[in-house]
């Protein structure tokens, strides 16, 4: 590549599609991922419950929590 001259040539929308094409990482292959991980995790098991994020909250501090939807990602989000 050719040394820098500006700024301005730093920010080209040309230049930065060229960038962001470098740091695409390739789709990783989840059953061979799954393949490999699988005699380290054992079985694998789901199960349906009544939990929600709102279950045993410690309520130690005051929260913005959203009651009507116990799903809403601000009633996850631990800050």
């Amino acid at each position: 590549m050719a040394a820098w001259r500006s700024a301005s040539e730093r920010n080209t929308p040309r230049l930065r599609r060229r960038l962001a094409s470098l740091a695409k990482k390739p789709l990783l292959d989840f059953a061979r991922c799954l393949e490999i991980q699988r005699p380290y995790l054992g079985p694998v098991k789901g199960y349906y419950t009544e939990w929600t994020p709102l279950t045993d909250r410690p309520g130690l501090f005051p929260e913005d929590l959203d009651t009507s939807d116990p799903w809403q990602f601000r009633n996850v989000l631990v800050r």
